[in-house]
């Protein structure tokens, strides 16, 4: 697969991704209006409930009052009371415009109600059967109606026409209990907060926290607002719980919504990363593949050759360089054999825990042998490396042979990316916790953001114009991975045209 493939692939995908976090993000919002809008709903309509309960709480208690004696009766205001009950009628007639001086009596007829003179009402001894005499009231009964009539007349003008103060309509603790019931009854069982003010007094009612300041929405409600004049009595309510419950009701939909999206794009991206890596991995492992391949004929060629030219009976003794033959043969074996090692490193980051031996071994010993395998090369460029083993107890519990494999490949970073004369130095060190060894060169160094990654698997560091330099990007990542195999540390300290320090510290003691 193409690369450029793989980033139109991320792209479209991201672009996907992105498109359902827009849609999940407005319809978050569609869903917090939506609340909203059935919150202030369910408010206004409590509101409404509470208005018509305190006008019906209102009216009623005021005609209970109207129709209860504050206290019983003396005789004078008894006598006072029947003679308004027998000049009740006489009243009624004169509101109607008869005279007061006749008797009259109140005729129902097909459920309606006539106020007629008595000397109107003519006996007729053929009264039709459908008017029976159960319909005829008498005077008395009459004098009865029209004293509720006038009764209910007079309750009903007072309090149409005398309004109260709003304090003493109803109390704080009669309005807080309807709030509360009203609120419950459209599933609103938030704590609130409420004042009522009026127009001439200010505030009259107060819950102790209402706040004018209070950042939380505020629900206003005109009260009694059928009174003859309608006063501005207003009562504010707000939740200071309000937004915490609309959140609430779409809490668990929301953040699992943007949960999965999270999910999703943390997925996507790790995937394409993981993609991305492989696709490198993958060339650099084509191309360490096309390396290893050329630099494997060249030796088996060399070699091959000489070879030949030893077996060739044709070339005299004499003129035969057996000794020159043997020496190309035997630099070119060793070149194949690193090459070898080279293919076996790769293998063993293909295991997912390496098979180590470990064993109690002198740590000096080991850095010697690594030593005298490099100390021809160094010489022979005019070159030195020296050692300054102060470890007073070399003994450290290490595999050998791949301990010796780490220092040959220190030693051969450190011989190959020297220009000029090499000085490598090798150094040791005790510590309360184990041993430090220090190898460090006089080469080209490395750029410090290029250091960070030597350590990685197939990483070289380019080296400019510096085409002779072989390698596949492995010497540093195995000794990296050998190190930590022993629980040790690996850090690299490095300046460029300067040289480069590696600083490897392990414990006295390895776990098996």
């Amino acid at each position: 697969m193409k690369r450029e493939f793989i980033v139109l692939l991320a792209v479209f995908f991201f672009i996907a991704i992105s498109a359902l976090v827009i849609i999940q993000v407005r319809w978050i919002n569609s869903v917090v209006s939506t609340e909203d809008q059935e919150f202030r709903f369910g408010v206004n309509e409590a509101l409404k409930e509470v208005v018509s309960e305190l006008e019906k709480a209102e009216t009623f208690n005021r005609i209970i009052r109207e129709i209860t004696p504050a206290q019983p009766q003396s005789s004078m205001a008894a006598f006072d009371d029947r003679e308004r009950e027998l000049s009740a009628d006489t009243r009624l007639l004169e509101k109607y415009g008869f005279s007061p001086g006749r008797r009259s009596v109140i005729i129902n007829r097909a459920g309606s109600t006539y106020l007629l003179p008595s000397d109107s009402i003519q006996p007729e001894p053929f009264l039709d059967d459908t008017e029976p005499a159960a319909q005829i009231i008498t005077a008395g009964a009459a004098r009865r109606m029209t004293n509720k009539i006038i009764a209910i007349e007079d309750i009903v003008s007072r309090i149409l026409h005398e309004t109260p103060p709003l304090r003493d309509r109803f109390t704080s603790a009669q309005l807080n209990e309807v709030l509360r019931r009203s609120l419950d009854a459209v599933g609103i069982h938030l704590g609130f907060e409420f004042a009522v003010r009026s127009d001439f007094s200010g505030i009259i009612y107060r819950t102790p926290d209402y706040s004018e300041s209070s950042g939380a929405n505020k629900y206003l409600r005109q009260l009694f607002p059928n009174d003859p004049v309608p006063g501005n009595n207003i009562l504010s309510l707000y939740f200071p719980e309000e937004e915490k419950y609309k959140f609430s009701q779409i809490a668990f939909m929301a953040s699992s919504s943007m949960i999965i999206v999270l999910l999703l794009i943390i997925l996507s991206t790790g995937t394409f990363i993981v993609i991305f890596r492989q696709k490198k991995l993958s060339e650099i492992r084509s191309d360490f593949i096309n390396n290893m391949t050329h630099e494997l004929k060249t030796p088996i060629a060399t070699i091959s050759l000489a070879a030949q030219m030893l077996a060739d009976r044709k070339i005299p003794e004499a003129s035969r360089d057996t000794y020159g033959l043997a020496g190309i043969i035997n630099d070119e074996s060793t070149r194949l054999k690193l090459l070898v090692e080279g293919v076996l490193q790769t293998a063993i980051f293909e295991k997912a825990k390496l098979e180590l031996k470990k064993e109690r071994n002198d740590i000096h010993a080991i850095i010697l042998k690594a030593v005298d395998a490099f100390k021809l090369q160094v010489n022979g460029r005019g070159g030195e490396i020296s050692t300054s083993l102060d470890a007073s107890d070399p003994m450290v519990t290490i595999d050998e042979p791949n301990f010796l494999n780490v220092f040959i490949n220190l030693l051969d970073n450190a011989l190959k990316y020297t220009t000029g004369k090499p000085e490598i130095k090798i150094t040791t060190a005790l510590t309360h916790k184990g041993i430090t060894v220090t190898v460090s060169d006089n080469g080209i160094g490395i750029p410090r953001d290029h250091l960070r990654h030597i350590f990685d698997k197939f990483y070289r560091v380019p080296s400019g114009n510096m085409h002779n330099i072989k390698g596949f990007g492995l010497g540093l990542s195995y000794v990296k991975k050998i190190v930590d195999e022993h629980h040790g540390t690996i850090k690299a300290e490095s300046q460029l045209n300067k040289g480069t320090r590696i600083i490897i510290h392990l414990p006295k003691e390895q776990q098996r």
